[in-house]
């Protein structure tokens, strides 16, 4: 009890400490209009702080039972398990008085309210096939004590599927996460996808729950020397004092559906029991922890700008003009190397267009006999069908044709173009950091002052809202057809469809051209603002620092201290948020 209070307390006064620490940063002068996207984003934190809701995401590959577990947490069958998920669609379920949910999609942020029952008709392929209702995202209202208490669980795409850009969507949305179960299984424990994963993942999420899934499958004897295994593994991956979970969120599902408690046997109840205490005395420290990570940074940038204003302000214009005249041909060349680095991006991304292209052709040239040779076989399957019905099915036939060739070849070349994209970002982040690096390193010295480093972490990845086309039968065929017999309707249909068959593959290969071009450009559109907004935003602050006005040596001394005051409070948050949630003492 007093421990628990202790607790409670420590977390109000890191809360505070920490609000104090932002209104600090939002009253610096430089946080101004030229600086409007560190303003934006200290406001954002201020939110987030003030909301206090914690944003918890599942994680992990398909097929570990992310679905079920949350199911199990929540005591109710609200996710579709056991059905292949519709790739790159976020879930949120915060508490409601009422359970509901709200489809988003992404065609001008539209918003449906549908059943719960219906969710598979959004968010799995059997019912929303290769996302042709254009979902963005799905929200969901649930009366669950877990929820009640502050928590957002967030429903991830799987990581390392066929659809690699599952991943890059996880991935970025990680940015906005406090805390993460990863849910892996006993067959087998851990893959190299997922060791990856979380060697990217630890230093990004403050906490992090591990659960052992599908212990149902294995025996006590086998679960004891799986979990030490995977205990060798994450602490290979620099993951100390790791929390795993043993259970079986199918068995704890069931339970709960029959109104029992979750029993030991499941292994439900001691990660619940994990998860209340953590909610009810760590939960404010994570939160804590996740805003002053983003705070440090930007105190970090705010001083380094406003310690070169200092220093500015003690030169004579004489050396100052100098050195302005300096800066001004360094924020010259990052502005050049910023555009250069834009053509080389879009010559890049061309190479994989074409690529695509070339792909394209191919399969259409070489799927044309095959469809040929499979509406032979159909004339076989329906011998007696005729007029509108026998359109119907052709119909149907031709567009299970389309769907058939191209789903399994997309299925690879997405694969393909998602890899060459990771290699391309990888590529130009780095240029980036080092266009950074050097605008950073070359003010530091002109100003004899330490450079506090900003880097950029921004992914590639593409989306798609594709769906397959088939013209209407007696459309796109002659009208007269129409009033042709019955025994010269058929033959006629059949032989004119057969020769439009590359004609339909090819329409189609145009439609999945067009988009993967829009994806493609929609991407790499984000990606160079990503990138340019990063190290222009550094631009912009050190030619503001440079502005003179009266009485602005006192003020930014001033500021400077306040500054150096902000990083120490937030340092010291983070320190002792990360002690006590890593179990130090």
């Amino acid at each position: 009890m007093g421990a628990g209070r202790r607790a409670i307390t420590d977390q109000s006064v890191e809360h505070r400490s920490m609000e104090a620490a932002l209104r600090t940063l939002l009253a610096m002068e430089n946080t101004g209009a030229n600086n409007r996207s560190l303003r934006e984003k200290l406001l954002s934190l201020e939110k987030k702080l003030a909301s206090n809701q914690l944003q918890l995401a599942v994680l992990g590959q398909m097929k570990r039972g992310k679905s079920s577990f949350i199911n199990a947490l929540l005591g109710a069958e609200i996710l579709p398990t056991g059905v292949l998920p519709v790739t790159a669609i976020i879930t949120e379920i915060r508490y409601g008085p009422t359970p509901n949910a709200t489809i988003v999609y992404s065609t001008g942020g539209l918003r449906e309210q549908v059943e719960l029952s219906t969710l598979a008709d959004y968010i799995t392929e059997a019912g929303n096939p290769e996302n042709k209702k254009q979902v963005a995202s799905v929200e969901i209202a649930y009366p669950s004590p877990i929820l009640e208490s502050g928590i957002v669980l967030i429903d991830t795409p799987g990581i390392g599927s066929t659809h690699s850009h599952n991943t890059r969507t996880t991935e970025s949305y990680l940015q906005h996460v406090d805390a993460g179960i990863i849910v892996l299984s006993v067959d087998p424990p851990i893959t190299e996808v997922e060791s990856q994963f979380l060697r990217n993942l630890k230093e990004d999420i403050p906490k992090l729950f591990f659960i052992l899934n599908k212990t149902d499958m294995a025996s006590p004897d086998e679960i004891a020397a799986i979990g030490h295994f995977l205990e060798n593994e994450l602490y290979r991956l620099q993951i100390n004092s790791p929390e795993i979970f043993p259970l079986s969120a199918r068995r704890a599902l069931h339970e709960k559906c029959e109104g029992y408690r979750a029993s030991d046997r499941s292994g439900l109840e001691v990660f619940e029991q994990r998860l209340r205490s953590f909610l009810s005395e760590e939960k404010g420290q994570v939160l804590v922890r996740s805003v002053a990570l983003d705070a440090l940074h930007i105190a970090r940038t705010l001083k380094f700008a406003t310690a070169i204003g200092v220093r500015a302000q003690a030169m004579s214009a004489e050396e100052l003009h100098q050195k302005q005249r300096t800066l001004d041909q360094l924020l010259e060349q990052t502005e050049f190397q910023v555009r250069e680095l834009q053509m080389l991006l879009r010559q890049y991304s061309g190479d994989i267009l074409a690529r695509v292209e070339r792909d394209l052709t191919a399969q259409v040239e070489a799927s044309t006999p095959v469809v040929r040779k499979h509406l032979k076989l159909f004339q076989v399957q329906h011998p007696k069908e005729t007029g509108r019905l026998f359109a119907t099915l052709l119909e149907s036939f031709l567009l299970g044709e389309v769907e058939s060739i191209f789903r399994s070849w997309r299925v690879r070349e997405d694969e393909e173009v998602q890899t060459q994209l990771n290699l391309l970002s990888s590529r130009f982040v780095a240029q980036a950091n080092w266009i950074l690096e050097q605008l950073q390193q070359a003010a530091g010295s002109l100003f004899e002052v330490p450079v506090e480093h900003v880097s950029v972490a921004c992914p590639l990845r593409v989306e798609s809202h594709l769906y397959y086309k088939v013209e209407p039968v007696f459309y796109s065929l002659d009208s007269f057809l129409l009033v042709l017999p019955r025994f010269l309707l058929r033959p006629t249909v059949l032989r004119k469809m057969n020769d439009r068959i590359w004609q339909l593959l090819d329409m189609n290969a145009g439609r999945i051209r067009y988009d993967y071009l829009e994806r493609l450009q929609s991407s790499i559109s984000q990606f160079e603002k990503g990138l340019s907004d990063a190290i222009m935003m550094v631009a912009e602050t050190l030619r503001s620092a440079l502005h003179k006005s009266d009485n602005r040596t006192q003020q930014e001394t001033t500021v400077l201290e306040a500054l150096d005051s902000a990083i120490k409070d937030c340092s010291q948050l983070l320190h002792t948020s990360r002690s006590t949630t890593d179990g130090v003492p």
